[in-house]
């Protein structure tokens, strides 16, 4: 039963780290699209956002080589 609800939660963790790259990706093509020459745009992350990009790149990473289950 535990084991369970553990695994539920770290499906849940895979699924909203999933978005969190996929919102990052977003911003970073919106602002390479709209840079121009004359007017570069840089695509600025604050430091808590860096951490949990890179706490959802090694858990996406990690369940690519060991998968969800316990």
């Amino acid at each position: 039963m535990i084991i369970d609800i553990l695994n539920k939660f770290l499906i849940l963790a895979f699924f909203m780290s999933c978005l969190t790259i996929i919102r990052h990706g977003y911003y970073f093509i919106q602002a390479l699209l709209t840079s121009t020459v004359e007017q570069p745009i840089k695509y600025k992350v604050s430091y808590t956002s860096l951490i949990l990009l890179g706490i959802s790149i090694s858990y996406i990473l990690s369940v690519i080589i060991t998968g969800i289950t316990l």
